[in-house]
């Protein structure tokens, strides 16, 4: 028979919390720590602008952090989420050779940039700077800032790549004020050794893990005014404050990217607090990466932290709480005028579509961004994420829901629930998820099917769905593992597991996870060792799908790790280009090297989309070969939507031309053609057009490789 270990993980639940996408173990003197820290006041630091300045991105450029490195004497160390900014290299490498000590700090694997995170690990140690991976206990390193010879520091939103120092709108704070520099050399100190921080430093900064109690605390204290910019939406705790502070009569401003309401995880809160009284500005141009908050004419906070649930409690953020007149002052101006360029949401809620479960896992890219309704049970809670199963027919599927909006109003939910959800489709780190824009209700309460017993190498068919299965354990420096006769996943839960000695025979129960098409168990239980249908079947998936298997077979492959081949038909940037294959094109997305038209490449990669539009979000792209140039589908400019994301090739008279767009017509319809750079011809002009046919919001459009004037 099976005999229980006593490691049932939840009952263990002040030890063992999975944060979003990665469980973590977190020790009973961690959670003291974390409550004893709750007993101090704000750190709200009144200092001299003589010793203390602000200053704001894309105005400043890149001088002020070049500068910084260029002045040292002795030492340098910086602690940044991603640096790819070549003049900050050549900087660096300018202090090592006159002898600085530079020390870094970097995140291993920032979301979606983990490319650009090795690079800048080799690039640093190759010139000479001492370069460490951040403490693995921190979701993500998100801190920003350095200090130069233990006398001064930067610190704010701009990680140091060129986005980040000279195209953003960004805030930072420079200073010579002592307890900021102490406090900072405390921060860096407890990182590069991996060790606590301990409760000295928030006396004087905003750090995560545990920053929401400062900001909510910020957010309370407003009277008359708040004026806040913001890259993410609010979550948590600061969502039900910002609302609250409207329906009390306080004048609150909110600037976000234009870009986080074109899916309803980011529209629907953002909507519920322009209902509630919230003016919600959206900015198209500049990105919006700042984050901070001024609260009547009396603080100013700028930091890394953002108002997501991650951010404040997950993550290693530093910020600060200014009180200087003449900073809050400076800060108010700038916001005001990024606010003129701002349009304002309207105060009105989004309405949801009704779904079952099996349909949206059987075809999200029919749901992706899209607000839903649907129902199922819950199979496994880890604080702000929990999974449900559902199923219908003879289908059952599964899939992660992230609460971290709705963190601080849901119910707690316990395993066997069905719940209503209300939510966003999303995927991340390619993990399909639906993210809550109201709390789940619960309707009822029923048994869970048995867990599914796969082979370890058929995980992938049960993403989101309650497993158990048989191995060894098998601990390691790079983790830990459920090893078979000839496959191993890795095991996100820790806890209690690295008590058992290695190679244990065991069973896991638990949910299967997908993190960047690698598939993982966030395991549940533990056992001693002693006929349902999958949403994907088997016999449908091809282990190379073609590029016409992925777009006519989306049920089986979207969200699916898959590799494909084809020709290069146009390369647009270092991170998208286009590949073809027997009259079926798709777009490719991430870092893809020296890639040019003509080249065979195979890619390996998530299939996803983007805008409506399908892409395949690459991992590595090798080229196996060239061939000639493929040669565009000469069409009709009404027949766009016939050649999804093909190398197509329209003539047609040009109207109504403005700065980067134009239409053009051949009689049959128009096509909508934009020009991201390059001249855009005149009205009446005969035009013809080589270029990619790409769905952007709904709708066709040309992506033009060329415009020859006839």
């Amino acid at each position: 028979g099976i005999v229980m270990y006593n490691f049932n993980l939840t009952l263990n639940l002040l030890e063992v919390v999975l944060v979003r996408k990665k469980v973590l173990v977190v020790s009973l003197i961690a959670l003291f720590s974390v409550l004893s820290m709750m007993a101090f006041a704000q750190p709200i630091v009144q200092t001299a602008v003589s010793q203390t300045q602000i200053f704001f991105e894309p105005n400043a450029g890149e001088t002020p952090f070049v500068n910084a490195i260029n002045s040292a004497k002795h030492s340098v160390k910086i602690e940044v989420y991603v640096m790819t900014a070549r003049d900050i290299f050549d900087a660096i490498q300018q202090a090592v050779a006159r002898g600085v000590n530079v020390q870094v700090i970097l995140t291993q694997h920032p979301y979606n940039m983990e490319a650009q995170a090795q690079y800048a690990y080799k690039k640093l140690s190759s010139i000479g700077a001492n370069v460490r991976w951040a403490p693995s206990r921190f979701t993500y390193d998100h801190a920003k800032f350095m200090i130069i010879d233990d006398s001064f520091a930067i610190f704010g939103t701009s990680n140091l790549t060129w986005s980040g120092i000279s195209q953003n709108v960004e805030a930072n704070i420079e200073t010579k004020d002592p307890q900021f520099v102490k406090s900072l050399e405390m921060v860096f100190k407890a990182d590069w050794t991996n060790t606590k921080a301990g409760p000295v430093p928030r006396e004087y900064l905003v750090l995560s893990p545990g920053s929401e109690k400062d900001l909510v605390w910020l957010i309370n204290h407003a009277k008359k005014y708040l004026s806040i910019v913001e890259e993410e939406v609010p979550e948590a705790s600061v969502f039900k404050a910002l609302k609250n502070a409207a329906l009390r009569g306080v004048k609150v401003r909110l600037i976000e990217p234009a870009a986080n309401v074109k899916r309803a995880s980011g529209l629907y809160p953002l909507a519920e607090l322009a209902v509630a009284g919230v003016k919600v500005g959206l900015l198209k141009s500049p990105w919006v990466h700042a984050k901070m908050i001024i609260s009547d004419n009396d603080y100013l906070f700028i930091g890394s932290e953002n108002v997501s649930y991650t951010s404040m409690y997950e993550n290693r953020e530093v910020g600060a709480i200014l009180s200087t007149p003449s900073l809050v002052s400076k800060a108010t101006e700038h916001f005001n005028l990024l606010w003129a360029n701002v349009s304002v949401l309207p105060a009105k809620l989004p309405t949801a579509v009704t779904a079952f479960l099996t349909n949206i896992v059987g075809e999200p890219y029919l749901y992706m961004g899209k607000l839903v309704k649907t129902i199922g049970t819950v199979e496994a809670v880890f604080g702000p994420t929990v999974f449900i199963s559902s199923s219908y027919g003879n289908e059952i599927a599964g899939l992660e829901l992230w609460l971290g909006h709705v963190m601080s109003s849901t119910p707690k939910l316990e395993v066997g629930q069905v719940v209503r959800v209300v939510g966003s489709v999303d995927t991340y780190k390619g993990q399909l998820e639906i993210s809550a824009v109201i709390p789940p209700k619960v309707i009822s309460k029923t048994l869970l099917p048995l867990p599914f017993e796969p082979k370890l190498k058929d995980l992938r068919y049960y993403d989101g769905l309650r497993v158990l299965v048989k191995g060894n354990i098998r601990i390691g420096g790079n983790g830990t593992y459920l090893e078979g006769k000839s496959s191993q996943v890795n095991l996100l839960t820790l806890g209690e597991i690295s008590k058992i000695p290695n190679y244990t025979g065991v069973y896991v129960e638990g949910i299967v996870v997908n993190v960047n098409g690698n598939y993982g168990i966030a395991a549940t239980n533990y056992y001693s060792q002693s006929s349902y249908i999958s949403i994907l079947r088997r016999s449908k998936i091809k282990a190379k799908p073609s590029i016409k298997d992925m777009r006519t077979g989306l049920k089986y492959y979207y969200n699916q790790t898959v590799t494909s081949t084809g020709v290069v038909s146009a390369v647009l940037s270092d991170d998208t280009a286009y590949i073809y294959s027997n009259g079926y094109g798709i777009r490719i997305y991430g870092q893809h090297g020296k890639i040019k038209a003509g080249d065979i490449v195979e890619i390996k990669g998530t299939l996803s989309s983007y805008d409506n539009s399908l892409e395949v979000d690459v991992s590595s792209v090798k080229i196996i070969g060239h061939t000639t140039l493929v040669s565009p589908v000469s069409i009709k400019t009404s027949e766009l939507s016939k050649y999804p994301e093909a190398l197509v090739k329209v003539i047609g008279k040009v109207s109504k031309a403005k700065k980067k767009a134009f239409f053009v017509n051949d009689g049959s319809g128009p096509a909508y053609v934009y020009v991201s750079s390059g001249k855009v011809p005149k009205d009446g002009q005969t035009v013809e057009i080589v270029g990619i046919s790409v769905k952007y919001k709904g709708a066709y459009q040309i992506v033009p490789i060329s415009i020859e004037v006839k």
